[in-house]
């Protein structure tokens, strides 16, 4: 759990001295403080509804049971209920997010599997596999950026690639099987897919 708990801190701040020494632009928006309440209240609720919805109630999943992916989803879901709420849906404001979160869910995804979480079958090692994907994300993410300078396109590529990844990993990750035998989150990136290619393609277009 030491281990665990090294490298997710470790993660937190290598991603933030990137996020600070990137540069990229910030947030410029009447709304920025609500956009900010509204991620982290959907991170804090994806986090538990995907380890709920998979296992039986546990009490000490109000602490330690937490998703990536939910965490992703639910920032997700709270920044695009907002901005249809305010009507401010073409704005994009994920982007300058994507490589220092991408980093630190890489050194996040080794403490997993220190600590044997997030496993898989056959001693298949699904952490590292994540690990390794999340820092070549940060690297394709960063050189698309540099040669494109669209901070727009950014979070819904990463998320795109993302859930379409974990939908494959799945199959190999030991984690109940909630339907069709398919986990909590392979349902999730069948239903999110779809919404976030017709996000990326509505920007790409724009």
């Amino acid at each position: 759990m030491l281990v665990y708990t090294y490298f997710q801190l470790v993660g937190i701040l290598i991603g933030g001295i990137v996020a600070f020494r990137l540069r990229m632009p910030k947030i410029e928006s009447e709304h920025k403080k609500n956009l900010y309440i509204c991620a982290v209240l959907g991170l804090i609720i994806g986090m538990k509804l995907p380890v709920l919805l998979s296992y039986e109630w546990n009490p000490s999943f109000i602490l330690n049971g937490k998703s990536y992916m939910g965490g992703i989803l639910g920032a997700f879901v709270g920044i695009n209920l907002y901005k249809l709420f305010v009507r401010q849906t073409k704005q994009a404001f994920g982007g300058r997010f994507v490589i220092p979160l991408a980093i630190a869910a890489g050194f996040g995804k080794i403490g997993c599997y220190y600590n044997g979480c997030c496993s898989g079958v056959i001693s298949v090692p699904t952490q590292i596999i994540e690990s390794i994907f999340q820092f070549l994300m940060a690297i394709f993410v960063y050189i698309f950026y540099k040669k494109t300078q669209r901070t727009d396109l950014l979070f819904p590529i990463y998320l795109l690639v993302y859930l379409i990844m974990r939908f494959i990993i799945e199959f190999v990750r030991i984690e109940p099987r909630i339907i069709w035998g398919l986990t909590i989150y392979q349902i999730l990136s069948i239903i999110f897919i779809p919404i976030v290619i017709i996000i990326l393609w509505r920007r790409r277009h724009a």
